[in-house]
């Protein structure tokens, strides 16, 4: 079993999604017996999850209280994306200076499935190759560190009941960055693809918002 199958793993993810989606309300309180019934599992899991959410500052461990739901804010998702700035763009260009030849394949295959579902108005099959599209390039980056690090602010973005969802008439701009950042890629220019993504990811920020 990988790391990434361990239990304690896919419980702090289970709970983290459940808290970004708000069905554990801030401000509500964790305790151990609660959770193992919640999610069927043992206390030793539980107590691991709740370490890592402890340290990702979803959960706090209030002194003679027990363990609290502190959630994400709006604030929170603003800070995130401004961070997320740094590290897309610095994502993608390491992307175009590293990319294989059969990542590039997959990344223009996700461009032109984008393509055809901008023109279909598709907004939620839009929001999944936005995924696949970040996530080839995050694995382009050949950087593991960089990699874990988006792959958790993806599931921030993607489970937050503070985001709002893509709307029809946002697809084509959003197609159109996209674009900026696949040409980089085809040219072979970090500089401009760093660019593009940077421009990209400061624009979601405000389509999040609604």
């Amino acid at each position: 079993m990988t790391v990434e199958q361990t239990l304690p793993t896919i419980l702090t993810s289970k709970i983290r999604v459940d808290i970004l989606k708000e069905t554990l309300a801030p401000g509500s309180k964790l305790t151990e017996k609660k959770l193992c019934l919640l999610y069927d599992v043992s206390r030793t899991p539980v107590r691991e999850a709740l370490r890592s959410l402890t340290t990702e500052g979803l959960v706090e461990w209030a002194p003679n209280r027990g363990v609290y739901v502190i959630g994400f804010s709006g604030g929170d998702m603003s800070d995130l994306f401004q961070l997320r700035r740094v590290l897309e763009a610095q994502a993608a260009r390491w992307a175009v200076e590293r990319i294989y030849k059969d990542e590039l394949e997959a990344l223009e295959e996700i461009y032109e499935y984008m393509e055809f579902y901008t023109k279909r108005e598709d907004t939620r099959k839009m929001e999944d190759l936005n995924a696949d599209f970040h996530r080839i390039i995050h694995a382009a980056s050949h950087n593991r560190m960089l990699i874990d690090t988006l792959a958790l602010y993806r599931d921030y973005r993607k489970y937050s009941a503070r985001v709002a969802p893509y709307r029809q008439e946002h697809l084509p701009a959003i197609f159109e960055e996209h674009a900026a950042v696949f040409e980089a890629f085809i040219n072979r220019d970090p500089r401009t693809g760093a660019a593009a993504m940077e421009l990209h990811i400061a624009r979601a920020a405000k389509r999040a918002k609604g």
